[in-house]
């Protein structure tokens, strides 16, 4: 994957996976369509995971095993 679509993906999961958390924490009623949100937002939250995980998207943001310390 070209490192600048890779940046615009690791942006766009890092935005939902926020909203999805603000959302986890803020509405945790299981009652009527309450419930069916958080349950969204847990999904959401899978979802953004497997995506990172998939696309590997922490692999280049840091020093890795592989990187000389300057």
């Amino acid at each position: 994957m070209m490192p600048v679509a890779k940046k615009v993906l690791r942006g766009v999961v890092k935005v939902v996976a926020t909203v999805a958390g603000v959302v986890f924490l803020f509405d945790n009623k299981l009652s009527g369509n309450a419930g069916i949100v958080l349950l969204g937002s847990i999904g959401m939250l899978f979802v953004c995971l497997f995506v990172w995980l998939i696309f590997d998207l922490g692999g280049d943001s840091g020093l890795g095993p592989d990187e000389p310390r300057q």
